[in-house]
């Protein structure tokens, strides 16, 4: 769902460059310095920030990269992590698959896919981020044994996914049709808040990769 722009949104985005870069900042020290860190996790499609701000505060040895391509969702992101002193988010304002080229090979511990995009129609479904293509890039870019974990609120997307997945370099360790929400290595997306309010059920998946 698209955000309403608010005429703060780009003053805050600004105002606050040394955790928010663009497409345009790859070149950047601290970017380059950030993906280089030891165990890097990537969140494709952090919205308002609220998961990956929850992690970052659980694992302050981990460095979590957050892509996000509305500005406006970021700016409120910013603003919620303003007052929270973590060094160890950094946001890009950027479409995933762009981000992810600029990633080596094999230096990412975890990607997490919260409650993406299901694109329903067929003429879509190149465009979600657990077709094939996709999982490719992940393939390159986890380290060995690395993981990829998924939740959605949409039926037809897991299903799909996990048929994506059995074709892919990835073996299925955890397939959840009601997840708890209870592993401590996760934390509660907006979105995933909003549905277990009215009772919908969160589907998860936890594939590992298989390695050369």
């Amino acid at each position: 769902m698209r955000l309403k722009k608010r005429p703060w949104g780009d003053k805050v985005l600004s105002q606050n460059i040394d955790i928010v870069l663009s497409g345009n900042d790859f070149e950047k020290e601290s970017f380059t310095d950030f993906i280089s860190h030891d165990d890097l996790v990537i969140e494709i499609g952090s919205g308002k920030g609220d998961f990956i701000i929850q992690m970052a505060k659980k694992y302050p040895d981990i460095a979590f990269l957050a892509i996000e391509m509305q500005s406006m969702a970021l700016a409120y992101a910013v603003r919620k992590i303003q007052d929270e002193r973590l060094d160890n988010v950094l946001f890009i304002n950027c479409d995933g698959t762009y981000l992810l080229d600029q990633i080596k090979d094999k230096t990412v511990n975890t990607v997490f896919l919260n409650h993406s995009d299901p694109w329903p129609k067929k003429r879509h479904h190149k465009r979600r981020l657990t077709y094939p293509t996709m999982l490719a890039k992940y393939d390159r870019i986890l380290k060995d044994d690395g993981q990829l974990i998924f939740k959605t609120d949409n039926d037809d997307l897991f299903k799909d996914s996990i048929e994506y997945i059995d074709e892919s370099n990835f073996k299925l360790d955890v397939i959840e049709y009601d997840y708890d929400g209870n592993d401590e290595y996760d934390a509660k997306t907006e979105y995933e808040a909003r549905f277990r309010e009215i009772g919908t059920p969160i589907k998860r998946f936890i594939a590992t990769k298989k390695g050369e």
